[in-house]
């Protein structure tokens, strides 16, 4: 089969390697689409991937192989899978924190599960989540960074009727958004330079954007929000989204870092005199198959956020136009 491949590294290759089959416990899964995530492109950007490394996380597909054990599924199943392998006998497995395993492996980020840029990848069965009638397949590659949104609102206290502001309108940002609308906030502010994702923040809800390049954040947000707003998220890696969500939120507000992957720009000291409460969502826990009963009854949407569907040939070019910043907000890769 064809796959993208790890060649060297920083070096990104579109390579024949043997179809994966199944083992006991185990399917195969054709691939429909992959997503490129933002910690894809930084992780190999920044020389993490292991070389032979088949990348690629979000996926969804059809079942093309069963492996015996397997109860429950089919070939043509339309499936999304949950994209980790844990130990399950840790302190964080056996205390239900599973995505803090010490000995978890990522499917497409340790060589020992290869990803899902190539035609097929092989998962665990227990990895599966069917798809219903009502999910596209765009939909179904999306619900790994819906369900990473949906996690960090619920972490963050977000009341009903609260003012929220959302420091970048990349998947995460965009999926915080719609999240945060779901779970009461009344007033959301998206702080994003980029016009193409300032335009998808707009359509999908956000109640006014601001471009950091061109205004203050705080003093915009003070305009509307008398004290500050409630809960801000920083979605960016941008260094001065940390420093700039604590000067925009009211004293004794959160702050809920989401994304990053770079050092920030920090004030601590004003950090005290606000008595701002900083912290922090990492992964997901059933918040994944949530977050796909979300797409099925229709509440979010990713309308306006697939900016881009390539070929796997196109794959390595588009992973090195994505390091530089630009107007896309979600590739699909589409191996077949």
């Amino acid at each position: 089969m064809k796959a993208a491949v790890i060649k060297q590294k920083r070096v990104l290759s579109i390579e024949h390697v043997p179809t994966p089959q199944a083992g006991p416990g185990e399917v195969v899964v054709e691939v429909k689409y992959c997503g490129i995530c933002g910690s894809d492109i930084r992780l190999l950007a920044d020389g993490y991937f292991p070389v032979g490394l088949i990348p690629g996380h979000e996926f969804c597909g059809r079942v093309s192989e069963v492996g015996t054990g397997v109860d429950g599924w089919f070939v043509g199943d339309r499936v999304t899978a949950t994209p980790v392998v844990m130990c399950g006998t840790c302190r964080y497995c056996l205390h239900g924190q599973w995505h803090h395993c010490s000995r978890i492996k990522t499917v497409g980020v340790n060589l020992e599960v290869p990803g899902a840029f190539a035609e097929y990848v092989k998962v665990k069965a227990e990895m599966l989540h069917r798809l219903p009638g009502e999910v596209t397949d765009e939909e179904a590659a999306s619900v790994e960074p819906c369900a990473v949104s949906l996690r960090a609102v619920g972490r963050s206290g977000i009341k009903i009727g609260n003012s929220v502001v959302v420091f970048g309108a990349g998947p995460i940002g965009l999926f915080v958004l719609q999240c945060a609308r779901l779970a009461g906030a009344k007033s959301i502010y998206v702080i994003e330079p980029v016009q193409g994702r300032a335009c998808a923040a707009t359509a999908l809800g956000a109640d006014r954007v601001f471009d950091p390049t061109q205004v203050s954040a705080h003093v915009e947000v003070a305009k509307l929000c008398e004290d500050g707003a409630d809960v801000a998220f920083v979605c960016t890696a941008a260094s001065p989204a940390l420093q700039q969500a604590v000067e925009t939120v009211r004293k004794q507000g959160r702050v809920m870092l989401v994304s990053g992957g770079g050092p920030a720009e920090v004030v601590p000291e004003l950090w005290m005199w606000k008595e701002v409460e900083v912290s922090s969502s990492f992964s997901y826990l059933d918040e994944f198959s949530q977050a796909l009963e979300l797409f099925r009854q229709r509440k979010v949407k990713v309308e306006g956020m697939i900016s881009d569907i390539v070929l796997l040939e196109r794959a390595p070019q588009m992973f090195r136009d994505l390091v530089t910043p630009s107007s896309q907000i979600k590739v699909l890769v589409q191996p077949g």
